[in-house]
Formats: structure tokens, sequence, C-alpha cells
């Protein structure tokens, strides 16, 4: 789904076998990652350069964040602090936001 959304925006592709990440590479110079696990975890980053918090991820992988949402949670892009999330770690949902993230990015 997002592969069909942004094909004229995408470098290339690749899947990490080990670590189970499917690895996007966008024209614009940011890479989009996206990773579930046997855990019920997953994590939708996006890394605009390596530059400290330069870039957006939201994930359930800890639960130390104090948000509503726990363990649910975004890392702003630029911020220390994660806040509410609106994702669930379920793709059929978390998806149609995670291509108005990438729109917003691109205009």
């Amino acid at each position: 789904m997002i592969l069909n959304e942004f094909l004229e925006e995408i470098i290339d592709t690749k899947f990490d076998d080990l670590k189970l990440i499917l690895i996007i590479h966008f024209k614009m110079g940011f890479t989009f990652y996206i990773q579930y696990n046997d855990f019920n975890e997953y994590s939708y980053h996006i890394q605009f350069t390596q530059k400290p918090n330069d870039f957006t991820r939201y994930d359930n992988y800890d639960d130390r964040w104090n948000v509503k949402t726990k363990p649910h949670h975004l890392h702003q892009r630029w911020k220390k602090e994660a806040v509410t999330s609106p994702m669930q770690g379920k793709p059929e949902m978390d998806i149609p936001i995670l291509i108005k993230t990438i729109k917003d990015i691109l205009e």
C-alpha cells in the first residue's frame, strides 16, 4: 500500500532478513523503516538525517513514556520526550496514518 502510493518518490526498497525490517529510501533524502516482531511490537521510523533526534518514530517497544496511549507512543522530530500516538500496531489502521504523515513530509 505504501509502496504503491509513493512509487514516483521512492529510490529503492530492501528487506533486512535478520532484523525483519522493510527499508524504503525516498528521493527527498529520508529513509522509512517498518518493523514488526513476534511480540506484538512495531516501529514506524522516519530518519531524516544522522543528526541527534532528527527522526520521527511511532512504536510500542517500551512502556516508560507516560502517555494516554501507553505503550503506543510517538517520538516527534527534534524532541526528546514521547507523546500520545494514534498508532495501534495494526497495519490496516496504521498505514493510512503513515501515508498521510509521508505526504505531509513530501509537501
